[in-house]
């Protein structure tokens, strides 16, 4: 009796050591209150990322852009095709800080590295002399976005968005550059002789020392890449608000009266660029959240508690 009552005390106390040595690898036997909910929050976080931007109360996102954005100049004069004026394509960046309420309304402001340029062609038989000059490459941009309500597309963050804004150019008032020219134009008789015509053309450019401004309209589709991050493709035309940089021009023949011109370089013009944004911060409804899972039939029910002990 002893030696069987020895035995199933063996056992026993055998079978609770594997037991408890099987128990090693299960982490959350040894995880402590705490860690555990920061677990469920990371769950309910990646979950939220996926499915919940429909439930999204606000958020605040940084953003980096790289464009392309063409300048029109405005001149008022070209005596008789003799000066002109092109469109110029340049490259510009910038950064934003930005706030979403409830994915509808968006409000961002930043700084841009953006030109504005103004850019003088003077006719020179087949080859023409461009003269090109650029203002202090700054601007400072307040803009509002309303997202269009388009299908599935409301479930998520990815969507068409437009919006109007307003930029604030600072200008140095800093003069660039003067050029004058003489030519000198023949090919006919008057009074039995060959004329010849001097020609005498300058020009003045120089920054404006007052500070101007554009107005903007814009397009953009934005993509959400998951989590917090999000690709943007966007389209924005300016108008000018004011002039950055101004070029003045004189014109004369021979002895006759000067003839002027001004070449204004105002913003008017096209953006085209892709940002790349962040969002630090995020704010859900939870008061609806316990039918999130239901956007696309997911029906687990242990991570559907967990995020109705959110609430």
């Amino acid at each position: 009796m002893c030696v069987r009552m020895k035995t199933l005390l063996t056992t026993f106390f055998v079978a609770v050591g594997v037991v408890s040595g099987l128990a090693q690898p299960i982490t959350d036997y040894y995880r402590l209150p705490a860690e555990r909910t920061d677990l469920n929050r990371s769950r309910v976080e990646r979950t939220l990322a996926r499915y919940g931007s429909i439930y999204t109360r606000e958020r605040w996102y940084i953003s980096g852009e790289g464009f392309v954005r063409t300048d029109i100049n405005q001149l008022d004069g070209t005596f008789n095709g003799l000066i002109g004026t092109e469109t110029t394509v340049k490259t510009g960046w910038g950064a934003t800080v930005g706030w979403v309420s409830r994915e509808r309304w968006a409000v961002e402001g930043g700084y841009a590295r953006s030109p504005i340029h103004s850019t003088l062609a003077i006719q020179n038989g087949l080859a023409p002399l461009v003269y090109r000059y650029t203002n202090d490459k700054q601007g400072f941009v307040l803009r509002t976005k309303y997202r269009l309500p388009i299908g599935k597309q409301s479930m998520t963050r990815s969507g068409l968005w437009l919006g109007a804004g307003l930029w604030l150019v600072p200008n140095s008032g800093q003069p660039l550059e003067r050029v004058s020219l003489i030519g000198y134009r023949g090919g006919y008789r008057m009074y039995g002789r060959d004329q010849i015509d001097t020609l005498r053309l300058t020009s003045n450019t120089r920054i404006s020392p007052h500070l101007s401004g554009l107005a903007e309209a814009s397009a953009e589709y934005t993509f959400q890449l998951g989590g917090r991050t999000e690709l943007s493709l966007f389209g924005r035309k300016n108008w000018g608000l004011g002039n950055s940089i101004r070029t003045d021009i004189t014109y004369r023949v021979n002895g006759g009266a000067v003839q002027n011109a001004t070449l204004r370089g105002n913003g008017n013009g096209w953006t085209f660029g892709i940002a790349l944004r962040f969002n630090y911060a995020m704010r859900y409804d939870l008061r609806s959240m316990p039918n999130i899972y239901n956007l696309r039939g997911n029906g687990e029910p242990r991570r559907r508690n967990e995020i109705r002990s959110l609430n």
